[in-house]
């Protein structure tokens, strides 16, 4: 069947067309509503990340040799890196606890495989994603718009602490072992002054006692480092959009709902004439 053939039968049948079509968008209309589905609303924050998370290295720069600027945007590894910990459980776990996302999700605790569904409703609600110009973006959908807005920024506000958290267990390590060696080495050196003052002629104790001084001021300036980076933090992002409380809901969208149901009708409608015109007309051939 062409084009005019169709036009021809809709013509033919407009009354009823009109009528079908109307009944289809007021049903859309009313389908779509509060009542049957509940609307979705977003909010978005985009990061990138900055290039160090050392904060000797970005603060006090003790090797001349290496520069780096805490102001500068971080590359395709930190964007990766950043990945990593927003996806992470850590970050998952304190924000399903933090907001109750298992009640907020309507999953009842004695709900068979209520991890299973609680982490999927997870998954579902918030995406975490790389652009296209190696920032990280992380989008919230909810039935709260505040809750969007809430969870999209605590999200990345623990990006920061995880990163804190994580750096702070090493650098303790760290400044514990330095610590050891750093009072040892001063140590030492006090025996060996005090050698030095009993005996006065023994050359090679200068010796030592000068290794060991420059000994000990490189251990100070490490000393000096990992005591910063176990005690104190720097920002290891730059927040490009926070998010806010959306005023409207982005599903769903009941304009496209409308037109998809439209034409939809339309189409079946048009089936169904073009199936009772052949039925007519292979009857008329019949009785001729």
């Amino acid at each position: 069947m062409d084009s005019k053939n169709i036009v021809y039968l809709l013509l033919k049948n407009k009354r009823n067309v009109a009528i079908i079509l109307a009944i289809a968008v007021v049903c859309a209309i009313f389908f779509s509503s509060r009542l049957f589905i509940e609307p979705l609303y977003r909010s978005t924050v985009i990061l990138y990340p900055t290039t160090t998370y050392s904060v000797s290295k970005a603060i006090m720069n003790t090797n001349n040799l290496i520069y780096v600027d805490p102001l500068e945007i971080g590359e395709e590894a930190q964007t990766e890196q950043m990945m990593q910990i927003l996806n992470s459980g850590i970050i998952r776990d304190k924000i399903i606890e933090e907001f109750d996302l298992m009640s907020h999700y309507g999953i009842k605790d004695n709900s068979e495989h209520k991890q299973y569904k609680l982490y999927k409703a997870y998954d579902s609600n918030i995406k975490i994603r790389r652009t296209e110009y190696n920032s990280v973006k992380i989008v919230v959908f909810d039935t709260d718009p505040e809750y969007a807005a809430n969870i999209a920024n605590e999200i990345a506000v623990l990006f920061d602490q995880t990163m804190s958290d994580m750096q702070m267990e090493i650098a303790s390590k760290a400044l514990e072992i330095i610590e050891k060696e750093y009072n040892n080495t001063k140590e030492r050196i006090i025996t060996l002054e005090d050698s030095l003052r009993k005996h006065p002629y023994v050359g090679i104790y200068h010796y030592e006692l000068d290794m060991e001084k420059a000994n000990l001021t490189m251990l100070k300036m490490k000393y000096d480092d990992a005591r910063i980076n176990a005690t104190e933090t720097i920002p290891h992002k730059f927040v490009v959009t926070k998010a806010y409380v959306a005023d409207k809901h982005v599903y769903p969208v009941r304009w496209l709902v409308v037109t998809v149901t439209f034409f939809a009708t339309l189409i079946m409608i048009t089936i169904i004439l073009a199936a009772f015109e052949y039925s007519d007309n292979k009857k008329k051939n019949k009785n001729e």
